[in-house]
């Protein structure tokens, strides 16, 4: 019996703990729309709940999905597979929240040749090889050249099929390809290894080969834009996640993920880092901008970390123009209140100070 209420009151204070936390405030879906094409068509999605007090969290791994016409697509955990053409919806539940995301599948069952601008280049580029430090350099790197992030793929692919003939690709037998075998460490490279054998980039690399190394049509579609999804997420305290999905446009309409292809960096690791597969990790107290590389476009994200459980209330202040309301904003949003009002000579004394690194002797 003392057992039956001890567990009683401990779901008791689990709700109430529940019922005093904040409030969900919004659910969303990235991206809002999911087109897939082709056989090897697939989207990863993204699920992000924001609450009263500003906080974000990646809730993908907690909310409910269900596709409305499950012969259309393949759902497995938060990534769609194109089954047949036709149209449906997505639905995502959290917290007694639903969205709806509109799926399109288009040419299910055709097959979408092997590309190099397409597919091989940005392997290069995931993998580092065509950076400034690498291959990419002017003259190259041990006896070999890539165009700096890609910006000449017909260049690319003359000095890959027919600079040292035999050497770096092998038709007859893809796997001892050069290109394969040094990216893989199974030969020396100073770069060192570079992706598994097992990976999709090396099956990239592998089928391409296997299809005997083409070069593209005139006609292959060209990125046109891509986009970093969610823009912006506030994470409370060092640890936090936030999954990053990236988008690619091309010139003839189609939609690409190529997430598990573009190349993330960050401009403040103390604050924020990101994994190679876009996953977004909090450290200290601050602000950063996640970043995604892929063809010859870079885009963004804004990231602010917050300490755990951290309670601010802004202050009520005058605000005298658009500039005040802009930079409020921005102290809203990083939990800073702003300075208290100085006298010239102080304010002078201070930028002294921090530009000189001392005040100047009388």
């Amino acid at each position: 019996m003392r057992f039956i209420v001890a567990i009683l009151c401990i779901v008791g204070f689990s709700h109430l703990a529940q019922a005093d936390g904040p409030t969900l405030a919004n659910l969303q879906v990235f991206p809002p729309d999911i087109k897939l094409q082709t056989n090897r068509g697939r989207q990863s999605f993204v699920v992000q709940a924001t609450y009263a007090d500003g906080i974000t969290r990646d809730v993908t791994a907690e909310a409910k999905s269900a596709l409305g016409n499950p012969a259309l697509a393949k759902l497995d955990k938060n990534l769609l597979y194109p089954q047949a053409d036709g149209a449906t919806e997505l639905k995502l539940e959290f917290g007694g929240r639903t969205v709806a995301v509109p799926v399109n599948v288009k040419d299910a069952k055709v097959y979408r040749p092997i590309s190099f601008k397409l597919d091989v280049m940005p392997v290069f580029m995931k993998a580092g090889c065509n950076q400034g430090s690498c291959h990419g350099a002017a003259r190259g790197k041990d006896g070999f050249r890539l165009s700096l992030f890609g910006y000449d793929a017909d260049g690319d692919h003359y000095r890959l099929t027919h600079e040292i003939s035999a050497r770096r690709i092998n038709l007859a037998i893809p796997q001892e390809s050069l290109i394969l075998e040094k990216a893989t460490g199974k030969v020396p490279h100073t770069g060192g290894t570079r992706f598994k054998e097992d990976s999709e980039l090396s099956q990239t690399l592998v089928r391409w080969l296997e299809a005997g190394a083409p070069q593209d049509p005139a006609n292959v579609p060209a990125p046109v834009s891509v986009e970093l999804l969610p823009k912006n997420a506030v994470l409370d305290g060092k640890g936090a996640n936030q999954r990053m999905v990236v988008r690619a446009k091309y010139s003839d309409g189609s939609e690409r993920d190529v997430t598990s292809l573009a190349l993330f960096l960050s401009n403040n690791d103390a604050s924020a880092t990101i994994s190679p597969e876009g996953i977004v990790t909090a450290g200290d107290r601050g602000e950063a901008f996640v970043m995604a590389r892929f063809a010859t476009f870079t885009v963004g994200a804004q990231i602010i970390v917050l300490p755990k459980g951290l309670q601010f209330s802004f202050p009520q202040i005058a605000e005298k123009n658009y500039i005040d309301t802009l930079v409020n904003n921005k102290l809203k949003k990083l939990r800073v209140g702003p300075s208290e009002l100085c006298t010239d000579e102080a304010f002078l004394r201070r930028a002294y100070i921090d530009i000189i690194g001392t005040l100047p002797t009388p």
